[in-house]
């Protein structure tokens, strides 16, 4: 029931924020850049392109190019994994 929706939650969010803390404090990426790898890493196209109207340049799409294609091959091998452990 609702401890679904919570579990769910936490799992979006927590590594979204980690993310951002690891890039920001250890990588010392900017603010923007940090954020296209988050769009990336969540392989979220509609992120990007409300984070290219916010910031005003299209500057974040590289961060999203280098995180993406990652990601969705991490996506497509982390289903198979499920599959094959339950």
């Amino acid at each position: 029931g609702v401890m679904l929706f919570v579990y769910g939650a936490l799992m979006t969010t927590v590594p979204m924020f980690a993310a951002y803390f690891f890039a920001a404090k250890v990588l010392k990426l900017s603010v923007f850049n940090s954020l296209g790898s988050i769009c990336g890493g969540m392989t979220s196209t509609p992120a990007l392109g409300t984070l290219i109207h916010v910031a005003g340049t299209e500057d974040v799409a590289a961060a999203y190019a280098a995180t993406y294609p990652i990601a969705l091959v991490a996506v497509v091998f982390a289903a198979q994994f499920i599959i094959i452990l339950f």
